[in-house]
């Protein structure tokens, strides 16, 4: 039986433990009193700080959801440790060795450290194999041609996942993991037939840290061909994508001094911007920016700066975001790179054209997000008639009626007024009404459609918000992955797209109205938390599941031994299918 931490050394963690510095590695503290702290609850969304810190009596409280503890309590419910973990963790940083009770076992807790040391190893070796492994000079070349040097490789952890099938499974048994905790770390899968395999393999890797600066996690490149072009990894009892932030352990600080946090698609941009100066930058892992990324960043900051890359991509969160901000309470503007470029080119790139003082203008000139959306949403409009203002109007309806703002709206109303040559109060009363009738009623719609139809709705949106992503996709995707008519013609449409522009100018692109008005549908509609490649992989999945059920549909209704050739055939092509199938159960 474990035995229990003397309790003398348990009170001397509490009584030398900072509770308001454990506190501020995941929300912003600010003096409230001769003795208190406050800040925005890391419990429960609020956008008035609720959550007080008395660090003389070494307790919290929440007076908004009734969350409250000492140092101790706060690491459990905000890391989701153990007592012993959270013990643990504490002691080890205060240089405080925890004895047990006379005669006992050391207290239990290691399932989650087991873990987090599992990933730790893992990342120590990833980053022995890049500096020295003959096999890993693909990454070292692709770190350089990035402009990156060896020394930010070394600040950022970089590394590289051999190519071999188990080689670090079998690295980390010998570093005495067992093969439980190696796949349970997200760092191997088994396979059908029970085999243990690398998750990460010939990719360039980037450890993905949480608040506190612990490993959970990695982001693998492609160095070739291979799809997919970034590989994440998956969700764990470490690792979870929808509330983590690249770089957020490393900007928190920078994030609450310039009060402001630039958010990036990228893991070398997080790298290139803290390498300029812009040390509150930090990225999504392999998922769109949603509604948990914004109420981490508003624990240390008011003001989301959106810094994607101009050829469209800037839709890519921006176009989904509207609404997020009010609901969560933060700023969110949106930074508008060079065509081409993304934020590491342009941080990298020689001055005048780049670099600090480049970002620096750039990232001045950010405009609030519903404005980059209005005038997004009027270019895809000729306005030139009175039925082209009205369905302008239309469109913009989602955009400022998700403003709780009334002064915000009248100021959008007013320039809207005057960009389109009407009365003012003719938009604001258009708006109003369209405000109230469409949001509603447009995801009961979605909600009642069938996985398979959401899933397709999702990659549409995906191919919209980047031209880019066409490219990934167009040679294996095919209108046999869609189901819909409107679907098909839409992929249609995008697929013969020039790839240069915004989604606006994708849009205009578009053969006829109805696929354009589906197009801006799906351009301003509630993306997903995955991926290109997850969405895409599970379309592909979808399409093998229904070949597969024609198949078998087929070969049930033949007559037995009617024909046995084009039955032994069907038979083939069936188990061609179910094993490509199977692929995905690796996954």
């Amino acid at each position: 039986m474990p035995g229990r931490f003397m309790e003398q050394d348990l009170a001397e963690v509490r009584e030398r433990a900072n509770l308001v510095e454990v506190i501020s590695a995941h929300t912003q503290l600010r003096k409230a009193g001769p003795r208190t702290f406050k800040g925005l609850c890391p419990f429960h969304q609020e956008k008035t700080p609720s959550f007080t810190v008395d660090p003389a009596k070494q307790v919290y409280y929440c007076f908004g959801c009734g969350a409250g503890g000492d140092v101790f309590d706060f690491l459990r419910a905000a890391e989701g440790l153990s007592f012993a973990e959270a013990a643990e963790r504490l002691a080890t940083r205060l240089g405080i060795t925890l004895r047990t009770e006379a005669g006992a076992a050391p207290a239990a807790g290691s399932g989650r450290r087991r873990l987090l040391d599992a990933a730790r190893a893992a990342a120590t070796y990833f980053t022995e194999l890049l500096n020295a492994s003959p096999e890993a000079a693909v990454a070292r070349r692709y770190v350089q041609t990035r402009g990156f040097s060896k020394d930010d490789a070394a600040t950022w952890g970089l590394g590289y996942a051999p190519s071999g099938r188990d080689t670090l499974y079998r690295h980390l048994l010998g570093r005495k993991f067992t093969p439980d905790q190696i796949v349970e770390a997200g760092l191997a899968l088994v396979t059908e037939s029970g085999e243990h395999r690398d998750r990460f393999r010939g990719r360039l890797v980037f450890p993905i840290a949480d608040l506190s600066g612990d490993i959970v996690g990695f982001g693998a490149r492609a160095l070739g061909d291979e799809p997919p072009k970034y590989l994440n990894s998956p969700e764990t009892a470490l690792y979870h994508k929808s509330k983590l932030l690249y770089g957020l352990d490393r900007a928190k600080r920078e994030m609450v001094r310039a009060g402001q946090a630039v958010v990036t698609e990228g893991y070398t941009d997080v790298m290139g911007l803290h390498r300029v100066g812009v040390g509150s930058a930090v990225a999504t892992c392999g998922t769109a920016l949603g509604e948990d990324h914004f109420a981490i960043i508003k624990r240390f900051c008011d003001r989301v700066i959106l810094a994607f890359d101009a050829d469209a991509a800037g839709s890519f969160a921006s176009e989904r975001g509207f609404g997020i901000d009010a609901k969560v309470g933060v700023e969110v503007l949106v930074a508008l790179l060079p065509p081409g470029k993304d934020p590491a080119d342009l941080a990298l790139a020689p001055e005048p054209d780049g670099g600090a003082p480049a970002v620096e203008e750039v990232i001045k000139g950010a405009v609030p997000l519903r404005w980059f959306m209005i005038e997004a949403v009027l270019r895809r409009h000729r306005l030139d008639t009175p039925e082209s203002k009205g369905k302008a109007l239309r469109d913009l309806a989602p955009v400022l009626s998700s403003e709780p703002s009334r002064v915000v709206r009248g100021e959008y109303a007013f320039r809207i007024a005057r960009l389109l040559g009407v009365d003012e109060r003719t938009v604001q009363q258009e708006i109003s009404e369209l405000g109230r009738a469409t949001p509603a009623s447009t995801a009961r719609r979605r909600e009642s459609l069938p996985g398979h139809v959401r899933l397709e709705r999702e990659a549409l949106a995906l191919l919209l918000d980047s031209p880019r992503r066409l490219d990934q996709v167009e040679d294996w995707v095919t209108e046999d992955h869609f189901t819909l008519a409107e679907h098909r013609l839409l992929l249609r449409g995008l697929l013969a797209c020039s790839r240069a522009g915004s989604t606006a100018s994708i849009l205009e692109q578009l053969p006829d109205e109805d696929t354009r008005r589906l197009g801006a549908e799906l351009a301003l509609t509630s993306g997903t938390n995955e991926s290109v490649e997850e969405v895409f992989m599970r379309l592909e999945e979808f399409r093998l599941q229904r070949q597969i059920q024609s198949l078998r549909a087929t070969l049930g209704r033949l007559e037995p031994g009617a024909d046995p050739a084009g039955s032994d055939s069907l038979f083939q092509e069936l188990m061609r299918l179910e094993s490509q199938r199977r692929r995905f159960d690796d996954r």
